[in-house]
């Protein structure tokens, strides 16, 4: 690991083994590490320990804060908390965002839509859109066929594929009931599910009863560098149905290998999916989401050019250089805001950090 990065243990949360989450006791013992670098600004990244965490350390230190606001929580929260009553766990998490958020010096939002969210929410303090950026990897020629074979799918069966946190927000259930269709019009098609979560067992039993079995795979979690590229790689179409993402990371790692997106065009994947060439907006109908596909996949030519404009449009738009500028720009004017004229200019990344 690069030595100007330190990370903090972590553990998995009892209830969703996939998400870490780090301890107090671990982070003191970096305190006094941390005051030694002399930082100009903390960015904080998520809004449990590490923000508490974060904010504590910038009002000893007298510094600023910028946190990304990762996450619609008001979309997510009645799911894990069937307890609270939806009304109520939606007025939760709107009030928590806005608290959390004007604690801060700034906010960086990963989409316009989501922006719009918070200003609806009464955040008060500047918000600047920044996407997650990709990184030169992600564009990295990979093997088509490796894949396959391993998980006995012909070289010449169309393959369609799903990438993405298997929760039931994700709305996977709708791809399943789309899928469907297609399956029925040409059963030579294969639907790929890429990812674990608590909604796992579920979308099981849902191919199950839906007669899927030999078309639909499921294959848990994939490393990120080199066998989820080649996922995506051996892939011939991207298809999501999500409603509640704040960007869409997994559309723009699909598009930087070549992968076109058939997706809906809800919250912050408008701002991914608006007048892209490498991507459909489908309509929120399984019967119609099916009918775009099957036709897309039947015109080999458009797919083919379809596909180099994705990449294009990925490579212009997200990579990471043109993101890490907007960030520079951004760190720069809330230290200068902040008045914190300093000689060192080193970032602190408050981040939950699985080690």
């Amino acid at each position: 690991m690069d030595k100007t990065v330190t990370t903090i243990k972590s553990k998995p949360i009892f209830f969703d083994p996939e998400d870490h989450l780090m301890s107090w006791s671990e982070l003191n013992k970096k305190t006094e590490w941390i005051k030694k670098q002399k930082f100009d600004l903390i960015h904080i990244q998520t809004p449990f320990i590490a923000h508490y965490y974060g904010k504590k350390l910038a009002k000893n230190l007298n510094i600023p804060i910028v946190e990304t606001y990762h996450t619609s929580f008001e979309d997510y929260l009645h799911l894990y908390m069937p307890i609270l009553p939806e009304s109520f766990a939606r007025w939760l998490s709107r009030n928590i965002a806005k608290y959390l958020c004007n604690h801060c010096n700034g906010i960086i939002s990963p989409s316009e839509q989501l922006k719009e969210t918070l200003k609806n929410y009464r955040v008060t303090k500047p918000i600047k859109v920044v996407p997650t950026g990709l990184p030169d990897k992600s564009f990295k020629k990979t093997d088509r066929y490796t894949f396959r074979k391993l998980y006995n799918i012909s070289p010449t069966d169309p393959l369609l594929l799903f990438v993405g946190r298997v929760a039931h927000e994700k709305n996977i259930d709708f791809l399943l009931h789309a899928f469907k269709y297609i399956a029925k019009e040409n059963k030579s098609i294969k639907f790929l599910i890429t990812g674990e979560g608590p909604a796992f067992e579920h979308i099981q039993k849902l191919i199950k009863d839906l007669n899927l079995e030999h078309s639909v795979i499921l294959t848990g979690y994939l490393e990120a560098d080199h066998e989820l590229l080649n996922c995506y790689a051996s892939s011939d179409l991207f298809i999501f149905s999500s409603k509640t993402e704040t960007q869409g990371l997994v559309l723009i790692e699909a598009m930087a290998q070549g992968l076109p997106v058939v997706a809906l065009a809800e919250n912050g994947t408008k701002s991914i999916l608006e007048n892209n060439p490498g991507a459909i907006i489908a309509k929120d109908d399984p019967k119609k989401f099916a009918k775009t596909c099957l036709t897309l996949l039947n015109n080999k030519k458009k797919l083919s050019q379809m596909s180099m404009k994705a990449k294009k449009e990925a490579k212009q738009k997200w990579g990471s250089v043109a993101q890490t500028e907007k960030l520079i720009v951004l760190y720069e004017e809330v230290v200068h805001d902040f008045s914190a004229d300093k000689p060192n200019n080193k970032l602190l990344a408050a981040n939950e950090i699985t080690n």
